[in-house]
């Protein structure tokens, strides 16, 4: 297994376990509550604490329709998603605490320009969600800004890890993490599959292999997954399970996330000791990363495609001011991301296409073309 640095931590190898406390969007677009976070991630111990940095408009076309929250309630994802923007003015705050309190400021990026905020910061590395791992484009642009990047793969198959890999290290990237997921709020243990911490481990030995975990117990999956070899571990935590927001529910309080990371360093020094314990059957599943029965849902809702962002008319050219990487959200899906250069290398539109719709074949290849079937 690879190691590379994130700040002033050595992740991989025979380092120690990377532990990220995922703040995610609980911060509820309070800053104080961000900095209540920061606050319960360095007293539980954690290495990291990472936030999300999005724009509403660059991860759904307008129209996604509902989601359903980790409470079970219905939402307009849009407007839930609009939401929880982090303003671009909270950055360096952020930032200046997590000094304080020594411990490393991480985001997820979603977008080009939240990667390129982020990028005017220095950061330590970047994180890829799961929902964005065949959004090449994306890959490829944050991979040229030649920082450490860890993406997480809830959802996905073995060849859209295999593609996102190829796609980073193509790109001259090779500070690469991967995080097997579940996609899943919350997730089941028996739908961990943690066996799949090891197949990754052999099939990208020159990456770092973690596990970022949505169950809700605060050790059972991830000493499970570092017993397996995982050398990162990222969970959603929360200052109250209480509070309103769509992912507060499954989330660990602040006490359990102390639980959590005590719990990581006690299976650690076991495990320097030679003390071995087995992995229950129910936490280990399946080796063969797939997307599972629990997970279809959630990816034909959150992987992206290629949509109008504009109304097309016949024969115009598709540009990049007229088509985006987006999710679907309760629309049929549009092309693979990985078309997107083709499309805008000086395709046409054979007929009218209304804008927030996902482009098929059909708005591309004349019916009498030989490679239409």
């Amino acid at each position: 297994m690879a190691a590379f640095q994130i700040a002033n931590k050595t992740v991989g190898k025979d380092a120690p376990v990377f532990i990220i406390a995922e703040a995610g969007i609980n911060h509820d677009g309070k800053l104080d509550q961000a900095f209540a976070l920061i606050d319960a991630a360095a007293e539980a111990g954690a290495d990291a604490v990472k936030f999300q940095m999005f724009q509403a408009d660059r991860m759904y076309q307008k129209d996604p329709g509902l989601y359903k929250t980790a409470a079970g309630k219905d939402v307009s994802i849009f407007s839930l998603v609009q939401s929880m923007e982090m303003p671009a003015e909270w950055i360096l705050p952020l930032l200046d605490y997590c000094r304080e309190k020594q411990v490393i400021f991480l985001s997820t990026v979603c977008d080009e320009g939240s990667a390129d905020l982020l990028q005017s910061t220095s950061p330590s590395a970047f994180k890829i969600a799961s929902y964005e791992i065949n959004h090449l484009p994306l890959l490829k642009y944050v991979a040229r800004l030649n920082r450490p990047m860890i993406f997480s793969t809830a959802g996905a198959e073995i060849s859209d890890v295999h593609e996102a890999w190829r796609t980073i290290r193509a790109e001259g990237n090779n500070q690469i993490a991967i995080m097997h997921c579940v996609a899943k709020y919350p997730a089941p243990p028996e739908y961990s599959n943690l066996s799949v911490i090891p197949m990754l481990a052999a099939a990208f030995p020159e990456a770092v292999i973690g596990f970022s975990d949505h169950s809700e117990h605060p050790t059972e999956a991830p000493c499970a997954a570092v017993r397996l070899g995982a050398k990162l571990i990222e969970k959603h935590f929360t200052i109250d399970k209480n509070l309103p927001g769509a992912d507060h529910s499954f989330a660990l309080n602040p006490d359990e996330l102390k639980e959590m990371v005590d719990g990581i360093r006690k299976t650690e020094a076991e495990l320097k000791q030679g003390i071995t314990k087995p992995v229950s059957e129910k936490l280990l599943g399946s080796s063969y990363k797939t997307t599972t029965a629990i997970e279809g849902e959630i990816r034909n809702f959150a992987y992206r495609g290629i949509f109008t962002t504009a109304p097309i008319q016949k024969g115009e050219a598709f540009s990049e001011d007229n088509i985006a990487v987006l999710r679907p959200g309760q629309k049929p899906q549009g092309l693979h991301p990985r078309f997107f250069e083709l499309l805008t290398s000086g395709v046409r539109a054979v007929r009218d296409i209304p804008a927030d719709t996902g482009i098929v074949w059909d708005d591309i290849l004349l019916k009498d073309s030989p490679f239409h079937e």
